[in-house]
């Protein structure tokens, strides 16, 4: 029993560990899809975490070839309820075999509606228009050890009772 105990909690303590708690949960989904921008077609995908949101913005050549990259490319988001100013962040350039790939963090600081321009600066200006809803970030802190856990523990006391039982059935049998 003491070492059941003992696995119990130090099972519980490496699901504290900030490695966990820290834990990306879910992927992106895209919010644009082969959107149309002069040269290019556009594809956004987010994963609009509580926190720290991440966008990817995509970019193919409409026409099979060669590709002019673009400048720079810009996330721009602000809440439908107007609640805070627009903020603009720098996506970053990502390696890819074909076409070109862009990475940006936004901060959210709580669930709300947002507003997202994505702006493609190269020989034009271009700019791609979506919403999205920012969410938690899909864990439940504590409370999701206790409710993950419990099938297993029930599974082990159910596991220990028979084995007291059978000890009990042989000792007077």
């Amino acid at each position: 029993m003491k070492r059941l105990l003992l696995f119990a909690l130090l099972f519980t303590l490496s699901c504290l560990t900030p490695a966990s708690i820290l834990a990306h949960e879910g992927p992106p989904f895209p919010i644009v899809s082969d959107e149309k921008a002069g040269p290019y077609l556009v594809s956004v995908w987010t994963d609009p975490d509580i926190g720290t949101g991440i966008f990817f913005v995509i970019l193919e050549p409409v026409h099979k070839g060669e590709m002019t990259l673009p400048e720079s490319v810009r996330i721009s988001v602000v809440p439908t309820s107007g609640r805070l100013p627009e903020a603009t962040y720098e996506a970053h350039p990502q390696d890819v075999r074909y076409g070109a790939r862009y990475y940006a963090e936004v901060p959210f600081d709580v669930q709300d509606f947002w507003d997202v321009r994505v702006t493609i600066d190269g020989v034009e200006k271009y700019v791609i228009t979506s919403k999205v809803e920012s969410t938690p970030d899909g864990t439940i802190g504590p409370i999701g050890l206790a409710v993950y856990l419990f099938p297993f523990l029930a599974v082990g006391f159910l596991w220990l009772k028979a084995m007291r039982r059978r000890k009990k059935l042989q000792a007077a049998g």
